[in-house]
């Protein structure tokens, strides 16, 4: 999920800019910089060509030890413009250098996919990948809180396949019309325990449904923890239910 937004690139040339043309030139020599790409007629030229070039040869690894290196110590507008946008594509600063903030994102994501595939006989799997792809990708166009609408509809989806499928192998026909009634079928059904549906299926829908209004952070702070629930939620229940089918399976 963590890319360098342009965005994100602007405010680290802005904040490298503030630096003098002698200080701009030492960064980079000190970085191994080739002087050929050190070139321009203003600090800003030349700080730019440096980055469109790193940019476009997608040497974006070379990008993040840059801007690792110009943060702080000292704090300026600048540097807090600049923690700002990273933290919206996903980084965090840490002691060796910028740090994604949801560890292994694209293989946690993978996982959970490979699983819906696995079932896709019992679970509607383009519905589920794309509320699962729209949730990462939206939260990159700092949309939050569809997002977090995306996280929520997953859930719902995913929750009523499940129960769907739990109910056709018990020979039941329940009202699934309402996710509340999906989730309570999936107690009944013994799919989840009494602790399941209170505190996490309710409690992770119920997170999901108030969309940003969580006091004492921000909607982006809370989309970002919507995506970590997602992937760690959707994958105890395709867990859960793979386990329930090979349990259940007629011999």
């Amino acid at each position: 999920m963590a890319r360098l937004s342009r965005k994100t690139l602007g405010a680290a040339i802005r904040y490298l800019v503030s630096r003098s043309g002698t200080g701009i030139d030492q960064f980079f020599y000190e970085r191994e910089i080739p002087d050929d790409m050190n070139v321009g007629n203003s600090k800003l030229a030349r700080v730019m060509r440096v980055f469109r070039i790193l940019e476009n040869d997608g040497k974006y690894d070379v990008l993040e030890r840059l801007i690792f290196d110009m943060l702080p110590p000292r704090t300026t507008d600048q540097s807090r413009e600049l923690e700002t946008d990273l933290a919206r594509d996903g980084f965090v600063q840490a002691e060796r250098g910028l740090a994604k903030d949801v560890p292994r994102a694209e293989e946690s994501r993978t996982a959970v996919e490979i699983l819906i595939e696995r079932h896709a006989e019992d679970l509607d799997e383009k519905t589920l990948v794309h509320h699962l792809r729209e949730n990462v990708d939206l939260f990159s166009q700092e949309k939050w809180d569809s997002s977090i609408g995306h996280a929520r509809n997953f859930v719902e989806q995913l929750l009523r396949d499940v129960a769907q499928a739990v109910a056709k192998q018990r020979g039941e026909t329940p009202d699934l019309r309402m996710p509340m009634r999906v989730r309570q079928y999936l107690q009944d059904a013994g799919f989840f325990d009494k602790a399941e549906h209170d505190k996490l299926a309710n409690g992770v829908y119920g997170y999901f449904s108030e969309e940003g209004s969580h006091p004492g952070i921000s909607t982006h702070s809370a989309a970002r923890v919507c995506i970590h629930i997602l992937w760690a939620f959707g994958y105890y229940v395709l867990e859960k239910f793979e386990n329930w089918k090979a349990r259940t399976a007629r011999p």
